[in-house]
């Protein structure tokens, strides 16, 4: 060996002061061990965050689904409802029509009171008059008006 190999050698290979030779062994094993927990602390923290996410997500979509079910319920209400106004509408059309119709009828009725009137008083006159011809003829007056009252 030249005496600078021999030199470098010995430098390398000479202990400075308060220096410890590393066994690199020990050091490669404490650092795969190291990197051993650290990898399996990182497959738990993604275990432990995928089952957080899969149960809040399952929460929501629970939760959509119940407020689906809540959208359908309304919908079938809507439907219902929207049945009844037609109904309402058909009803009201009907009052309409018979609201025009109405001064036919308050005529009927008018006429219908002013015939039973007349009747009343045609009965009590064939009770006060004297002679049997007269009542026959109030009490056939009285007939004729009942027969009219019934057509109308």
């Amino acid at each position: 060996m030249s005496a600078a190999e021999h030199q470098a050698a010995s430098t390398a290979e000479a202990p400075k002061a308060g220096y410890k030779p590393i066994d690199e062994e020990a050091f490669e094993m404490k650092t795969g061990s190291d990197l051993g927990k650290a990898a399996l602390f990182v497959a738990l923290l993604a275990v432990v965050l995928m089952v957080i996410l899969y149960f809040s997500q399952q929460q929501n979509i629970t939760g959509v689904a119940n407020k689906l079910d809540e959208v359908q319920g309304v919908k079938q209400e809507l439907v219902a409802v929207q049945g009844q106004m037609a109904d309402l509408e058909g009803e009201m059309e009907a009052l309409v029509e018979s609201l025009k119709d109405l001064p036919k009828e308050a005529k009927r009725v008018v006429l219908s009171s002013m015939l039973t009137e007349s009747a009343n008083k045609i009965n009590y006159l064939s009770t006060q008059v004297e002679t049997q011809a007269q009542q026959s003829k109030l009490q056939e007056i009285q007939k004729m008006l009942e027969e009219v009252q019934a057509e109308l």
